[in-house]
């Protein structure tokens, strides 16, 4: 019997571009989906990503093949998000999706008489495009058979709205479907080279990615026998996630990666012809296992690596590490380094640590290092500085990082470099776990809403929104996109708001910091007002006054999708894990709206357009506002029946001078911002009484870890915690006895693992804030410190260790 397998094409697809491949499919049975608006389906258009979500889901079977392309790609895994599992094969091509802030022709066809014209020519004059279809002569019939597609699709210019930069990739980090990712070498509308942030957008995917050589955009039509007999076979191509395949992707991306091979297994028939085309270099043979560099388990320093290795001693050191069950084996060129090091990078810093020679006695702790740190906001934020060393200049280093950081979508990583004199070297990317960042946190607000110790239902969505949240403000600026920074982030294992997310921006726009301060409370580092940064980015702030604006109408709709989805679950007898996930959707929905109205609200120009009255004064029985009401967790009367109330009426006057962008409404927005709230109560509120009473014991206890901080502070655990010449690991408190309790070591030796896992507390003499042990303290989570004077003769007495400071107690 065969398996059913979906094919949906791109935007302008229809079902005749597919048919010279459907005869050649013998273990599939083939069926083109033509979403509304493409081809014959006749259908309303859909108005967004999650309308198209839903009719694709719909459309399809569970546990059926689907193979997608381009832009639908993009859908696929939006219907992922929502119902993981659904399909039994996930194969996408050439998906959109990544920077789309930044790419050309997204920019180019926001402009509509520019995206008629396009679909006019594709439609009536295809052939102007055919080398963008393929480098193949196609046959007129086949250029023909294009233009019907392009003609017949409705839904081509519509299209360029739906896929936006602030939607198109919600929640995809928390993806973890096997999806198989190919690319044609030769594809003339989506780069292969893109393939790199895929990599990072879908960190928990189980993902491959496929490079054919011979492809282009549309192979099915190119070679139908060799593409249907390529889906059928089941090549799968490389593991992205892994040292191996993030240092393929980054050298299909152009990064300068030293000359490297992955094998399985020591007799493989490409190594003696790799090793041969450098005979006089010496080699890295490394560890690339499954349990490695995973976005949320580095395991950094657990396995051996081979350094300055002779071409005759590959293969056996090759067969020592796959002897000891690592999968893939990484042999590179052994680069001999004046200068190397280790940073922890992002779009707007970098943490960085060096030694002289060979970064090994770094990454096992041998020697204390050299450190900086970097940062594009300047001030309180950055720490010493590089300078130039061997050569080496700061602006080089800090252009190296930040290259491979926006070629891995600007993930947030964990890199390796080396200078040789001349040049620079990646020898690792992998994805940060767990690291205290020279970032601002602050618990303003969040602790208004939740309490010290939320449940462990709504801290799991809060973690798993934050990296979507503040995608919303691509709307009017797209830098927000490359600064990837989450709406929240952990300090001792709690969610605290991250200020850094919105002092980037002000520091953009050239705004001072102490109106934040005033608004969300605490207090922040200085930033001055820059005047003439201020003037050219007016541009953004218009347009934020605008988008701002124009979103408060549309908060609704995403409600009342919300409303009909949780009933649906509700119907469905869904189970905590379903629920679990509507509450991430929800989340993002409702911090995203807020990020709408606040802006709304700060431009709004005063309240002389009128202070209506808000939803409070017709709350007579409210039985869902209460203390703590964010959390879904605390407790709740049964029995009310509390449908979403309608958007506020607004009288013509206020409509006419809301559209124009008027002053004068912060009161009318006042009254949104509160219908908005307690319409997301109502809907709490049944999402407490929907969760199955078996699994309430599980979802609506509380969070291990609760916020111990009241104000604003550093991630770092500096200021206060950090010690002259020392750092903190992992901010904590301890009470014990040094050898037995406390473990006082000479050096962060990741070989310790097992001594670690066992200890209250770690303290390390000498060592590096990013070498593998400061790594493996992070992710166990002890509390940890590198304190250079700390008493050799204290073993065996009592002391009491508190972020970075040891004293005696008995």
């Amino acid at each position: 019997m065969t398996q059913a397998l979906y094919l949906l094409g791109g935007n302008g697809s229809c079902a005749a571009w597919w048919e010279d491949v459907l005869p050649h499919f013998r273990r599939y049975t083939p069926q083109v989906i033509e979403l509304p608006g493409f081809g014959s389906n006749t259908a309303r258009l859909c108005r967004d990503l999650d309308e198209l979500t839903t009719v694709l889901l719909a459309s399809t079977a569970p546990g059926a093949a689907i193979y997608a392309v381009g832009v639908n790609a993009l859908v696929v895994l939006h219907a992922l998000v929502r119902q993981p599992g659904h399909f039994g094969r996930v194969v996408i091509q050439s998906p959109i999706g990544a920077y789309l802030w930044q790419r050309r022709l997204p920019r180019l066809m926001r402009f509509r008489p520019l995206r008629q014209l396009v679909h006019l020519l594709l439609g009536h004059a295809p052939g102007l495009m055919r080398r963008k279809f393929s480098r193949q002569n196609w046959s007129q019939e086949r250029i023909v058979r294009m233009g019907a597609g392009y003609r017949a699709c409705r839904a081509f210019n519509s299209y360029w709205d739906i896929v936006r930069a602030d939607t198109a990739l919600t929640l995809f980090d928390h993806i973890t479907d096997r999806i198989e990712l190919v690319w044609g070498a030769h594809d003339g509308v989506i780069p292969a080279n893109q393939a790199a942030a895929w990599e990072a957008i879908l960190p928990r995917a189980a993902l491959t990615v496929a490079i054919q050589p011979d492809w282009g955009h549309y192979p099915w039509i190119d070679d139908a026998t060799g593409f249907a007999h390529w889906l059928e076979s089941g090549a799968t191509g490389f593991v992205a996630h892994g040292k191996a395949g993030r240092l393929q992707l980054a050298e299909l991306a152009g990064l300068p990666v030293p000359a490297r091979l992955t094998v399985a297994s020591p007799d493989d028939d490409r190594l003696a012809a790799f090793l041969a085309t450098q005979p006089d270099a010496r080699w890295a043979v490394r560890s690339s296992g499954a349990h490695e560099d995973q976005i949320d388990h580095a395991n950094a320093g657990l396995t051996r690596t081979f350094l300055r290795v002779p071409a005759g001693e590959v293969a056996a050191r090759i067969a020592e590490l796959l002897a000891d069950g690592i999968g893939d084996v990484v042999v590179q060129r052994f680069v001999e380094p004046v200068l190397s090091g280790i940073a922890f990078a992002r779009h707007l810093g970098a943490e960085i640590e060096w030694v002289d020679g060979h970064l090994a006695v770094l990454a096992d702790g041998e020697v204390t290092p050299q450190r900086a740190v970097l940062s594009r906001l300047g001030g309180d934020w950055a720490q010493a500085g590089f300078g130039e060393h061997a050569g080496l200049t700061e602006t080089r280093l800090w252009d190296f990082l930040q290259a491979v950081v926006r070629t891995f979508h600007y993930a947030h990583l964990d890199i390796e470099w080396a200078w040789d004199g001349r040049a620079l070297h990646l020898l690792q990317a992998r994805p940060v776990t767990s690291y205290p960042w020279r970032r601002h946190l602050t618990a303003a607000n969040i602790g208004e809403i939740l309490p010290p110790q939320p449940s462990r239902l709504i801290e799991a969505a809060q973690r798993h929104a934050a990296a979507s949240i503040p995608a919303v403000w691509a709307r009017w600026d797209g830098r927000v996109l490359a600064d990837n920074e989450p709406f929240t982030a952990c300090f001792g294992d709690a969610s605290y708001i991250n200020n850094d997310l919105f002092l980037a921006r002000l520091a953009d726009w050239g705004l001072p910091t102490h109106r934040y301060a005033d608004e969300v409370g605490g207090a922040v580092p200085a930033l001055p007002l820059r005047p003439w940064r201020l003037l050219r980015n007016l541009p953004q702030l218009l347009a934020m006054h605008y988008a701002s604006r124009a979103a408060l109408p549309q908060l609704e709709t995403g409600l009342r999708r919300l409303d009909a989805e949780l009933d649906a679950l509700i119907d469905s007898g869904a189970d905590g894990k379903a629920l679990a996930r509507w509450l991430t959707r929800h989340y993002v929905h409702t911090v995203q709206g807020n990020l709408c109205i606040a802006p709304a609200i700060a431009s709004s120009g005063g309240a002389w357009l009128g202070r209506p009255r808000t939803v409070y004064a017709g709350l007579a029985d409210a039985p869902h506002r209460l203390p703590f009401e964010s959390d879904p967790a605390t407790p709740r009367q049964p029995g009310a029946d509390l449908p979403l109330q309608p958007f506020p009426h607004w009288p013509l006057a206020v409509q006419v001078a809301h559209k124009l962008g008027l002053p004068g409404l912060r009161g009318w927005y006042a009254e949104v911002r509160e219908w908005y709230r307690d319409n997301l109560m109502r809907l709490l509120y049944k999402l407490h009484h929907a969760m199955p009473e078996t699994e309430r014991e599980y979802w609506f206890a509380p969070h291990p870890a609760p916020r111990t901080q009241s104000g604003s502070f550093w991630q770092d655990g500096s200021g206060g915690t950090a010690q002259q010449f020392g750092f903190v690991i992992v901010p904590g408190s301890v009470d014990g006895v040094v050898g037995d309790d406390i473990l006082l070591v000479d050096t962060l030796d990741p070989g310790q693992y097992d001594a670690y896992r066992q200890a209250r507390a770690v303290i390390a003499r000498s060592g590096g804030k990013l070498s593998h042990g400061a790594t493996l303290l992070r992710e166990l989570g002890i509390p940890a410190a590198v304190l250079p004077d700390a008493p050799v003769h204290w073993q065996g007495r009592r002391v009491r260790y508190r972020d970075g400071v040891l004293e005696a107690i008995d």
